[in-house]
């Protein structure tokens, strides 16, 4: 798949030109030349279709015959993604990315093994920011946005009267999100919130159920975070997206 990314910013006048790793990639990966077609897209959420007008050694110029939203869903998803450690962050946010996630809330709760001195913020948000980008131009799906990591308390304060939020908690075993789907049947904003390598604290589960939000479980057996994290989001599309999936033909 010819796709790029780049930054809105970047396209004026229906031109853009594109240099760095994304160059390399057209370059030396796509082995693209002038004339060839290529898809690009941006932070906002852009597709551009256009074609390689010029290269040099270092840049090359694309001119852009049209434009259109990326793909969306129905239903506007946010994952609240306990802090793991660094491969396994890396993994989920590949994964969500490709499964059409909108938004990632990283954040620490009380058995958070990972931590993140704030001084090390803006490295790790631009390293989330180049996965998910890669992630992106490999599915067709757009860059999802990354908040600055926060803590659980400010995490479930954060959360707006139109969004339905569901807490996956390895400990619940009557409410389970088929049967929560069946009677929320209708979402505008979706949020779920996954918790880190060491799950949640009983009180932390409370403290969110006191905000209006959902507590249920995945299922019998105890998954890993980062297990839990994409199969939380690939059901959530497939519950809420579900009806845009082509039937499969009858034999």
């Amino acid at each position: 798949m010819r796709r790029l990314f780049v930054p809105a910013r970047q396209i004026l006048n229906a031109r853009t030109v594109i240099s760095g790793d994304e160059f390399h990639h057209l370059r030396h990966v796509l082995r693209l030349q002038a004339g060839d077609e290529v898809t690009l897209c941006d932070d906002q959420g852009q597709e551009h279709y256009g074609t390689v007008a010029t290269l040099s050694p270092t840049s090359a110029e694309v001119t852009i015959r049209h434009t259109r939203p990326a793909q969306t869903s129905r239903v506007a998803l946010t994952l609240g993604l306990g802090l793991l450690r660094g491969p396994k962050m890396d993994l989920v946010i590949e994964k969500v990315t490709e499964l059409g996630v909108d938004r990632v809330v990283p954040f620490t709760s009380t058995f958070t093994v990972s931590r993140l001195p704030a001084e090390r913020r803006g490295e790790r948000l631009a390293r989330w920011q180049r996965i998910a980008q890669s992630a992106a131009k490999q599915s067709g799906s757009k860059v999802p946005q990354f908040l600055v990591p926060q803590t659980f308390a400010q995490l479930c304060n954060f959360q707006s009267p139109d969004t339905t939020t569901i807490l996956f908690y390895e400990q619940e075993r009557r409410s389970t999100l088929k049967t929560f789907a069946n009677d929320h049947s209708h979402l505008a904003s979706l949020c779920i919130i996954v918790g880190p390598e060491g799950g949640f604290a009983p009180q932390e589960v409370e403290q969110a159920q006191r905000r209006g939000v959902h507590i249920l479980g995945l299922g019998s057996q105890i998954l890993r975070a980062e297990t839990a994290s994409i199969v939380a989001v690939a059901l959530c599309r497939f519950l809420w997206d579900g009806a845009a999936i082509p039937p499969l033909p009858r034999r």
